[in-house]
């Protein structure tokens, strides 16, 4: 059980998941729900595998005392989440506390209400990233470090702070010294150990760990670096020798120099680590060596895990699209057994899948093709998005649903590693693009892009790419995408990242941009601490010749649906007047809730139905929040700059007054009767006020013959 909790984490946070079902959210590494509570499996599989930094046990002494606050500096991807991950693993498994991450908010300063009450506890707090647009940290940080461990003794609570050197040299001022543990960075050897004894208790970690080659490699090395390389040693070390013949040419000595293989073992784990690009120039330059074989090779690739027989159908596509078709029936191409001998492979014979037997070898074939062949590269692109598109249904078998969703994993995760790497995005749009009507793969598209945003190593090249795709005018696939995402863990861990991004994406016209970015907004509005940007912003798009009016109207609609019972058996109230009992610092004002009522009203549809006749319910059920109600509603029709407008909008407010409650009807109630004829009379006195100040008064004529 331990084992393959170690394989799957370790997959997670290689970014790797061709050999999984699905993208497993919960478990990647910092990806937990906010104020969510890490369980205690995920927890015992991190201190299984995690090597102790030195400084390690001082660090935790710190933190098991009631109050601590310990600050970790560090860049992304030198494992810092992780470390702080196994702090609150030792604190939950020697005192019980649970822990958790929580979100620092949208504010410039953290506001010591998101602090749990829990007693006993100890809590995550990720510090967002200094960007362009957003609300940084503000620079007495440090300075309110004091307060907070006051409120912590107070309930026996602890904190994790992850922050970056530069950030934290801006931020640190008035901060106790004692804060930031003196921490090394973690021994690439002590974490190869660690993992390997894990994943894999029965192998020879010692020899392996012992040889120079090996440790030549891990030195230096960042934990993922690591983690790719102890992948390797895997690898390598459950794969088939190669005959004896074959181990001789490879390696230029007698077989009986390596009786065992192991020799053989560490020159594919360091052949592994340069690509395997000599071995595989000689065999690309082998006399005879066609374009099929090679398309073959290329393909079973990419599409590791997928049957042969599917990976013999997409060889033959990609073969159409270099404009070299390929004939599948009768005998005139070779078959997949002599292809699989070919590239020198092997048929597993109970999966039907092709297997390599070569540590990073399918990673390597596909490096190779992106360098090797540039003129190929768009054509590749496009048929690579595509193939999990299609639903193959030749030679009696069927492209299932679950395949599919595994090729698209595989070829998903390939390229946001490759463009993380990079730092070229091409592949990832062309896959988002061609992803976007089958719903199966948008999902995956979603999942992936979602949990790469969140990734300790990848998450701030993510970041940028959301923020370009958020503002693309050329494709609304990447904008829907980019809202979409806001919408899920990343809008609830960085919101005011994702209101940046809303803020650009708002400007679409694209329908499907707009339904999604009601959900995403519903999201940022659940973070108290992002509701004024929030709400100052769906305003500011409402407000009269606005180019993102629409973008206003429907957020507005988002929020002014939303309600939340204030006890049992009551009518639900809308949020934007109760404050839902979680926020006392932000009460959005009677004018900014006009100007979004005047924007919903100019709408045809059903939203501003379904609105009027939550408020009005609201009205006619909890008498403190009628007259904020009616003001409101009337405050949405005064448009005196433009009374066609403010005609058009009022006889829109009429009908949908009369709809929420007909007269005569049957069973009509006579107390809503009553309230609508209240608020009608008021909207009529408004608007006797509002054409009396468009006729002036005759001269000498006194006020009270006026």
């Amino acid at each position: 059980m331990l084992r393959a909790a170690v394989a799957d984490l370790r997959q997670e946070a290689l970014f790797n998941f061709g050999e999984m079902t699905a993208v497993k959210l919960t478990a990647v590494l910092g990806q937990l729900l906010e104020h969510s509570e890490l369980p205690r499996h995920y927890l015992e599989t991190v201190r299984a595998v995690f090597a102790e930094p030195d400084g390690y046990s001082e660090a935790y002494e710190a933190l098991a005392q009631p109050g601590a606050v310990l600050v970790l500096p560090r860049e992304p991807g030198a494992g810092l989440a992780f470390t702080a991950h196994a702090l609150l693993a030792d604190l939950h498994l020697r005192t019980g506390a649970r822990v958790g991450p929580v979100s620092f908010g949208s504010t410039a300063r953290f506001p010591l209400r998101r602090l749990p009450r829990e007693e006993n506890a100890g809590y995550l707090l990720e510090l967002p990233a200094d960007e362009e647009g957003t609300t940084a940290v503000s620079d007495d940080f440090g300075a309110m470090l004091p307060e907070i461990q006051k409120v912590l003794v107070d309930r026996s609570a602890r904190l994790i702070v992850l922050t970056t050197p530069d950030q934290w040299q801006r931020i640190r001022r008035g901060a106790p010294p004692e804060v930031v543990p003196e921490l090394a960075a973690p021994d690439p050897v002590k974490v190869a150990r660690a993992w390997l004894a894990a994943e894999a208790p029965d192998i020879d970690a010692a020899s392996w760990l012992a040889d120079e080659r090996i440790l030549e490699l891990l030195a230096g090395q960042a934990p993922s670096d690591v983690l790719q390389i102890v992948g390797l040693i895997l690898k390598a070390d459950e794969a088939r020798l190669l005959d004896r013949a074959e181990q001789r040419t490879s390696r230029g000595e007698p077989y009986e120099e390596d009786p065992d293989g192991f020799n053989t073992k560490v020159l594919n784990v360091v052949k592994a680590r340069t690509d395997w690009r000599k071995e595989l120039l000689d065999w690309h330059s082998q006399p005879g060596r066609t374009d099929f074989e090679r398309n073959f090779l290329l393909v079973a690739a990419l599409l590791r895990n997928a049957t042969v027989t599917h990976v013999y159908v997409k060889t033959a596509e990609l073969c159409a699209r270099f404009n070299r078709p390929v004939s599948l029936e009768g005998q005139e191409a070779p078959g997949v057994l002599e292809l699989v001998d070919k590239i020198q492979a092997e048929l597993d014979p109970a999966a039907d899948t092709v297997d390599f037997g070569r540590p990073g070898w399918d990673d390597a074939v596909l490096s190779y093709f992106w360098i090797d062949r540039p003129a190929a590269r768009k054509t590749f692109l496009a048929w690579m998005a595509e193939a999990p598109t299609t639903r193959t249904h030749q030679f009696l078998e069927t492209f299932t649903r679950d395949e599919r969703l595994l090729l698209a994993n595989r070829v998903g995760a390939f390229a946001v590693r490759w463009a993380t790497r990079h730092r070229k995005p091409e592949p990832l749009e062309k896959i988002i693009s061609a992803w976007r009507r089958d719903d199966d793969l948008w999902k995956a598209a979603i999942d992936l892009i979602s949990a790469a945003a969140l990734h300790p190593a990848m998450g701030r090249f993510i970041h940028e790419l959301l923020l370009r795709w958020s503002k693309s005018k050329d494709d609304a696939a990447l904008r829907k995408l980019a809202v979409d995402v806001c919408a899920g863990e990343f809008g609830r861990r960085y919101p005011s990242k994702a209101l940046l991004r809303l803020g650009h994406a708002a400007g679409s016209e694209d329908p499907d941009v707009q339904k999604s970015l009601w959900a995403a907004v519903r999201t940022i509005w659940s973070d108290p601490t992002a509701r004024e940007a929030l709400f100052t912003s769906i305003t500011t798009w409402c407000a009269p010749g606005s180019d993102r009016l629409d973008s206003g109207r429907r957020s507005f609609a988002a929020l002014a649906t939303l309600t939340i019972a204030e006890s049992d058996g009551d009518t639900p109230v809308p949020v934007l007047l109760s404050g839902d009992g979680e926020d006392t610092e932000f009460q959005p004002s009677l004018t900014g809730l006009s100007v979004g009522w005047s924007a919903l009203l100019s709408a045809a549809d059903a939203e501003p139905s379904e609105a009027l006749c939550r408020w009005m319910d609201t009205a006619h059920h909890h008498l403190h929040l009628r007259h904020q109600v009616f003001s409101v509603l009337r405050g949405a029709l005064n448009v005196p700059d433009d009374p066609a407008h403010a005609r058009r909008l009022r006889n829109q407010l009429h009908d949908l007054l009369y709809a929420w409650q007909p007269y005569p009807a049957p069973n009509a109630d006579p107390d809503r009767v009553r309230l609508r004829h209240e608020l009608t009379d008021l909207l009529s006195l408004d608007r006797s006020r509002a054409v009396a100040e468009y006729h002036p008064r005759a001269a000498g004529r006194s006020p009270h013959n006026a």
